[in-house]
């Protein structure tokens, strides 16, 4: 077949197609021009919004924990004008008895405190999750919360009015009522028991709203089929309700973890001496006792040094805690 010889040299002006190419090119030069000048101006924008809390994080924040480096690793005899590296900050916390009571005290604190506090909170919630509707959990989240909420420093002046070792105290006339002898709650034997006493009441209220709430959440459902299968009430709760309000235990056992090295009892004692006359002395209290200007024992490089082995502390066994809370969580995902 013939081929149009027309057909076969005629072609689109080349020219024609130079300026399409130019047009199209400058579109989206132009195009990626403006989304650039807009992420930089949404950038600017966001920094400004930012700025006071980056201020105040490098202020109150990182410029402490330089300081507390520092005072950690300094034994110059003037640590806030001279500076010397030294470990021996370390060494002198660990063979002063009162840092390794105090350590003492923090751990058993731990030990004790939050599994109790799970037992009790846990199993309340369970009741409360039982016989209350959402609108009821409203007001019962609003009652529970106010003792949460409300100033630690007054809370702890008015346990230490409750728990005073005389007869007038509140706890030792309930006893009296009963025929029971008063107890001495600040004595070396009791301290550290009127702390946890206190650990234990301060944080009910926050993990009973958190678990009734887990647990309402759950699909009723769940207790239904196993109602079908003939499962004890008992047995729901271990198999059903626990199973998945794992993620919530685990949160609140690592924020106890953290908060139970936390302990400052400064209102339920008055000072860090009677703390450590109760026997009842903890690692921030300790730290407190180093660093405040009106002590008698003053010591900013002791001070920096046990807040560093307690970051070390909090630190480990935050990351062991979440390696666990990881496995715990796939399992019952």
């Amino acid at each position: 077949m013939a081929l149009n010889v027309q057909e076969l040299f005629e072609t689109k002006n080349p020219v024609t197609i130079t300026e399409n190419n130019k047009r199209s090119i400058f579109k989206r030069k132009n195009k990626t021009t403006k989304n650039m000048e807009s992420k930089k101006t949404d950038f600017l924008y966001q920094l400004i919004w930012i700025t006071p809390a980056l201020v105040f994080l490098a202020v109150f924040s990182y410029y402490a924990i330089f300081i507390v480096f520092r005072n950690g690793f300094n034994g110059a005899r003037r640590p806030l004008l001279d500076f010397q590296a030294t470990l021996s900050n370390f060494k002198n916390i660990f063979d002063d008895p009162n840092f390794i009571i105090s350590l003492r005290n923090s751990l058993l604190y731990s030990i004790v405190v939050i599994p109790t506090t799970l037992i009790i909170t846990l199993t309340t919630a369970k009741v409360l999750s039982n016989v209350l509707n959402k609108k009821m959990f409203s007001f019962l989240q609003s009652l529970f919360f106010l003792p949460y909420v409300t100033s630690t420093m007054a809370i702890s002046m008015s346990f230490a009015y409750i728990f005073l070792p005389e007869k007038y105290g509140l706890a030792n006339t309930i006893l009296n009522s009963f025929g029971l002898e008063s107890v001495d709650w600040t004595s070396k034997k009791n301290g550290i028991f009127l702390v946890m006493i206190f650990g234990i009441w301060r944080t009910m209220p926050f993990q009973i709203i958190m678990f009734t709430a887990t647990f309402l959440r759950i699909d009723p459902r769940y207790y239904q089929a196993a109602s079908v299968d003939g499962m004890p009430r008992w047995k729901q709760f271990w198999r059903v309700s626990i199973p998945r309000a794992v993620p919530m235990i685990v949160y609140m056992i690592t924020t106890g973890i953290i908060g139970s090295f936390k302990v400052f009892p400064l209102g339920l004692f008055g000072s860090y001496e009677a703390s450590v006359a109760a026997n009842a002395q903890t690692v921030v209290f300790y730290i407190f006792s180093k660093v405040n200007p009106s002590s008698t024992q003053q010591s900013y490089g002791k001070g920096g040094a046990a807040s560093l082995v307690l970051m070390a502390i909090i630190l480990i066994i935050t990351i062991a805690n979440r390696q666990v809370s990881k496995l715990l969580t796939k399992k019952y995902k």
